[in-house]
């Protein structure tokens, strides 16, 4: 098909497009409107060796995913619950936790996504505190020069929305909308290229030259109004 097809397959059939991509972004935007939303809330923890030595160094940046899995633990889920006074079972408390080591930066950032966000900042900071003192108590016995310390280096803040993203959902819907809509003309253009219309559809299907035609002119019409015609034509030599 030539690029002139395709403009004009588009111009004939640009509302097809446009109105398949508003229908799929409006349900888009519907959905997030039904989601529940989830507010994420995230504490970062750096990790400091006592000493910049190769030796401390690379044990802090090995100690990242072990200080991961150490925060990501019932007893330390058990912890919090006790602290805030929360009613729930420390594994669904894990499920809206996450934990991700940072090794380059030796930092490890804590996330909680929760229907509130008060209480995803209140968790979030919980965890930290609670782990920071936990492995201040566990260390207290080895030399300072040996130590691998943690610090809170940045506390979580007021909870934002993490779910549902409405603006990017719309988005990815008008998109998604675009290409079916896309599909869907240049679909049916594929159904009616058979159909001949014109003089130039005969030549172009056919493969010869229409030199006329004869219009077809019902009863009663009278012949002022040739609505339709019958060509006639030669082969080309």
């Amino acid at each position: 098909m030539e690029l002139k097809r395709y403009a004009g397959v588009l111009l004939k059939r640009g509302w097809i497009i446009l109105l398949v991509a508003v229908i799929t972004a409006g349900s888009a935007v519907i959905f997030a409107k039904t989601q529940q939303v989830i507010y994420r809330s995230t504490a970062i923890l750096q990790v400091i060796p006592a000493r910049y030595d190769y030796g401390l160094t690379l044990a802090a940046e090995q100690l990242l995913r072990q200080f991961g899995n150490q925060i990501h633990t019932t007893a330390r889920a058990q912890a919090i619950i006790d602290q805030l006074e929360l009613d729930i079972p420390p594994e669904k408390l894990l499920a809206i936790v996450k934990v991700a080591p940072i090794p380059e930066d030796f930092l490890i950032e804590i996330e909680v996504d929760l229907p509130n966000p008060e209480d995803a900042r209140d968790v979030a900071n919980a965890l930290a505190y609670d782990f920071a003192e936990y492995h201040a108590t566990r260390t207290m016995d080895i030399d300072r020069q040996d130590r691998v310390e943690i610090l809170i280096l940045e506390p979580a803040k007021y909870g934002w929305v993490h779910w549902p993203k409405t603006k990017t959902l719309a988005l990815a819907g008008a998109i998604l909308g675009l290409l079916l809509g896309g599909i869907l003309a240049f679909g049916l253009e594929y159904l009616e290229s058979d159909v001949i219309r014109s003089s130039e559809d005969v030549e172009r299907y056919v493969g010869v030259a229409v030199l006329g035609s004869i219009p077809t002119i019902s009863a009663g019409e009278g012949s002022a109004n040739p609505a339709r015609g019958r060509w006639w034509f030669r082969r080309r030599r």
